[in-house]
């Protein structure tokens, strides 16, 4: 049966998947972020114990430039974080009103479905009473008087 917040269902689902959608995106993005973390903190160590072994291969310049790279890559992982957090909360508030909405819906589906059975309910009402007057009237007219 459709109800006046079916459309109201439609676009809180379009609004949910789409926060879904941008929420596995951000996800995945904080994935690559780390990979390439974990990337960076490996060839740091790699080139500290290469360093430690031959004084010569020492490249502080290199090093400073991969401890940026680290740093700069623990800020964005921090970013990508707090917005998949807001998305998080987005979706909260999104699936908190979806249900709302499908509550209302539900109820105007049982009111109306009552009203219908109420209605059902009077007609049938209705019939057995008019029957009744028949039978009755019929039955004093074939009474002798």
């Amino acid at each position: 049966m459709k109800t006046p917040y079916d459309a109201a269902l439609r676009m809180r689902q379009r609004e949910l998947d789409d926060v879904s959608t941008a929420i596995r995106n951000e996800a995945g993005t904080l994935g690559e972020l780390e990979r390439e973390r974990v990337r960076v903190q490996a060839a740091l160590r790699a080139e500290a114990e290469l360093a430690a072994g031959d004084h010569a291969l020492c490249s502080p310049a290199w090093q400073g430039r991969m401890r940026g790279q680290r740093r700069d890559l623990g800020t964005l992982q921090a970013q990508a974080q707090a917005r998949v957090d807001r998305l998080r909360d987005a979706a909260i508030d999104a699936y908190g009103t979806l249900r709302g909405i499908e509550t209302a819906a539900d109820d105007y589906r049982r009111d109306a479905a009552r009203v219908q059975s109420a209605a059902e309910r009077s007609t049938s009402d209705d019939l057995s009473a008019a029957a009744f007057v028949r039978a009755v009237r019929a039955a004093r007219r074939e009474r002798p008087r």
